[in-house]
């Protein structure tokens, strides 16, 4: 059983069966955009300054300044990556799906099993080659996707068990016990047959006679 997280309070005799994140490799392409304009930053001061050496108007300290000014603004957008890919969650109960999101406030979303209509794998060309994707959910009466579940590393293993999960929560709405007849427990339904059968016999019994 995998253990309940501490942001997340169970009902009563609701089970943990799945975990996980979005896989931190996605903000790769953040950090390799950081890197890139940082070090052009770097380069054209260099050049300007040691290189051209050329007369600006202010002081070589400024436009060293200037490029390190850069480089912190294009350090934002893979910290903020960071924070909200480590600051997402995904679980799968025996009963519902949630999602927690949220760097400074949390926000959890909740489908439940039953509900869950469609789902849908996408992956791209690099996600078919590297296993990775994002899993679709749909729900009956819902308007489109209602919940994403982002980037996640060997996908299937989560949509096998969501469908396993789906599959048995429709057979127990179909078949649970007192409900696989229109909820009418075992004895009523023999007793229903039973009359049905007597009254089957009586219509041979009359068509017989007519003849």
């Amino acid at each position: 059983m995998v253990p309940s997280p501490d942001w997340l309070s169970l009902d009563e005799g609701e089970d943990v069966v799945w975990s996980g994140q979005p896989r931190l490799r996605r903000i790769v392409s953040n950090v390799v955009t950081f890197v890139v304009w940082s070090l052009a930053a770097f380069a054209a001061a260099f050049v300007l300054t040691a290189v051209l050496n050329v007369d600006l108007p202010v002081p070589d300290r400024a436009v060293w300044a200037v490029a390190a000014l850069w480089a912190l603004l294009q350090a934002v957008s893979p910290v903020r990556a960071y924070l909200r890919t480590k600051n997402t969650d995904y679980l799968l109960t025996d009963e519902n799906v949630y999602k927690k999101t949220g760097v400074w406030s949390e926000n959890v979303t909740r489908i439940g099993v039953g509900d869950v209509q469609n789902t849908q794998l996408k992956k791209s060309f690099f996600g078919n080659v590297f296993d990775y994707g994002t899993i679709l959910l749909s729900t009956a009466g819902g308007s489109g996707v209602e919940m994403s579940i982002e980037d996640l590393d060997d996908p299937d293993e989560l949509r096998t068990e969501l469908r396993s999960r789906i599959s048995r929560t429709s057979d127990g709405s179909r078949d649970g016990p007192g409900e696989g007849h229109g909820g009418l427990d075992p004895e009523t339904v023999g007793t229903l047959v039973d009359e049905a059968t007597e009254l089957r016999k009586t219509a041979e019994t009359i068509e017989r006679r007519l003849q």
